[in-house]
This record gives structure tokens, C-alpha cells and sequence, in this order.
């Protein structure tokens, strides 16, 4: 597999390291404006990438938030297979755009959600798919994080409103998309808050969403997330209130049950840790399957509309 990085910042390192731990994929181009010529690899800016016409398999988008739908737009115009890192899009509009370029190029778009395959979000899916919860009556989903002068630097395009999107987009969109491919459920928005307490004046951006969802099953959810908390990451939990049962994942990762009464259930389930990294090489190893035309459960463009279509209703 050849696979060219759009975009060698933060992201676009994690990428590398990532495939570099895959055997038979050889990273053929690495491409940004910032960063000095070091190989024969590098490329100065896009143009000149698609000028070189070089055999890809896949390109990964891992430029500025605001770049996403931009670059990826032009890629699959050349005729290129494209990841996107979160944001994917900022609204349905972008996603339907890039779905008929795809399709009028004959290429696909994969999307960065590599949650989906995380420890967490497998057992939960199976729990709600064999119906051991029964009805799903009460969700309490909460991220308490930092996000503070070492991340919003100044002059950089996080935190500006129109190129950062906001703290769902950027920081816990994650969390989200679990509500929308484990429940697989249609929320609409009952309230929303969107303040800032403590970055008012480093980014223009909220650090605090409150927001009450309800599902077309008549599910509720409230969601309380910040990136507002003094100093360092407070906790991440879940807790699912349900007609047999009822179940708190929370923990420093994220993968620990702190409680759970669940009819015809173990009194105690265990959830593996993976990590954010093992994550992602499963999400690469499916898109390589699904490039290579084998059974595969990479995730495509059509299966984060959900998640858009809640981020836009949230925003709008």
C-alpha cells in the first residue's frame, strides 16, 4: 500500500508513526508548507503532489480543520482515495458534496473514527444490539477535560471560530458519534448552552457545551462537556439508565465499569484496555481490506452522516 500525508502537524505525525507499524505499506509522500524538504518524499504544497501524479492508495487528510473539506474535495477530483481526520466536514452540505465527487471519480472516503473500534464502544454495541439493556430510558454522557494556553496558541487557527468549528467538533466528537453508532438512534436537540468560562479570552471558541437530546425511541440524553477544568483531564463517563438494567463506564481511559446491575448478565464484566494508537492501526487495517476488495468494516463517508447531521443541528 502507498499512502501520501496531507498535512504533517500533530496529526499527521500520529498518522506516520501509526502506518510505519504496518507491514507492506511504504508512505510515498508527505506534504506541507511549514515544514523543511528532508526527502525525496516531501512535497512543498499539494499542486505540486498532484503534479507529480505519483501511484496512491490513499491519501490522509490531516491538515486544519478548515482545510478538510477543501483538500479532500480536490483529491478526489484527481481521482484519489481519501481519509479525513474529525472534523470531517463542518455541515451535510460539504458531506453530500463529497459524496457525489466520490462517486463521479470512482473513489472512496474513509473517515477517522478509530473509537469505533475501541474496547468500549464493541462491548457497548453488542450490549444495546442483543437487547440485554431492554429499552434505553436515560443516557448521561460527561467529558471533563483542559484545554488551555499551550493548546489554543496564539496566532493558530484553534479556537478561531470559522476554521476550529468548536469544542464538539474538535474535542469530542468522539463521544458523540458513541451515541450515534451504538444506539443508532436520531437525536434531536431540546437544549443546548454553549459558554465559555475560562478560554473567553484565548479562544474564540465555546470550552463548555450542556445539551439535552432526545432519540426518536424516546430516549433522553444529557451531554455535560468542558474543556474548562483547571490544570489537567478530570474523567470521561458514561451512564446508561435502561428498563433491565443499568450501567456507569468511566475511568481515566474510559474502560472501566464502576457500576452495572444488568438482568441476566455476569455480576461483573471486564473491559480490555486498547489504546488510542492499537485503535487506530485496526481502523487502517480495514480500510486496507476494503482497498483491497476484501470483507471489511471500514468506516466510509455514509457512516458519519449522523454524526454531521447532530453536529449541525447542535450549531445551527
Amino acid at each position: 500500500m502507498n499512502i501520501s500525508i496531507l498535512g504533517t502537524g500533530f496529526m499527521g505525525k500520529k498518522h506516520k508513526a501509526i502506518l510505519e507499524q504496518i507491514s507492506n505499506v511504504r508512505i510515498n509522500a508527505e506534504i506541507d508548507s511549514h515544514s523543511e524538504p528532508n526527502s525525496d518524499i516531501h512535497f512543498q504544497s499539494l499542486e505540486h503532489f498532484l503534479e507529480e501524479k505519483l501511484e496512491t492508495d490513499l491519501v490522509v487528510v490531516a491538515t486544519p480543520n478548515y482545510l478538510h473539506f477543501q483538500h479532500t474535495k480536490i483529491l478526489l477530483e484527481n481521482g484519489y482515495n481519501v481519509l479525513i481526520e474529525k472534523p470531517f466536514v463542518f455541515n451535510l452540505e460539504q458531506a453530500y458534496v463529497l459524496r457525489e465527487t466520490a462517486l463521479q471519480n470512482d473513489c472512496r472516503v474513509f473517515l477517522v473514527m478509530q473509537n469505533r473500534f475501541s474496547s468500549v464502544t464493541l462491548f457497548l454495541s453488542e450490549l444495546v444490539e442483543s437487547k440485554k439493556l431492554g429499552k434505553i430510558y436515560n443516557i448521561q454522557l460527561n467529558a471533563f477535560w483542559n484545554r488551555g494556553e499551550q493548546y489554543y496558541i496564539k496566532d493558530s487557527w484553534k479556537g478561531k471560530k470559522n476554521m476550529d468549528g468548536g469544542i464538539l467538533y474538535t474535542q469530542f466528537s468522539h463521544l458523540l458519534d458513541l451515541l450515534c453508532c451504538v444506539f443508532k438512534d436520531d437525536f434531536a436537540v431540546l437544549f443546548r448552552d454553549l459558554t465559555s468560562f475560562r478560554n473567553f479570552n484565548i479562544s474564540e471558541i465555546e470550552d463548555t457545551a450542556l445539551l439535552v437530546l432526545q432519540g426518536k425511541t424516546g430516549t433522553k440524553v444529557s451531554v455535560n462537556f468542558t474543556t474548562s477544568v483547571f490544570e489537567k483531564n478530570q474523567e470521561t463517563s458514561l451512564n446508561i439508565i435502561a428498563e433491565k438494567g443499568t450501567l456507569k463506564i468511566s475511568g481515566q481511559y474510559f474502560n472501566e465499569i464502576t457500576f452495572q446491575h444488568i438482568a441476566d448478565c455476569p455480576e461483573k464484566f471486564e473491559i480490555p484496555s486498547t489504546s488510542n494508537e492499537e485503535n487506530l492501526k485496526e481502523m487502517y487495517l480495514e480500510i486496507f481490506k476494503s482497498l483491497r476488495g476484501k470483507k471489511n468494516n471500514a468506516i466510509l463517508l455514509k457512516d458519519g452522516l449522523g454524526l454531521v447531521d447532530l453536529l449541525e443541528k447542535i450549531y445551527s
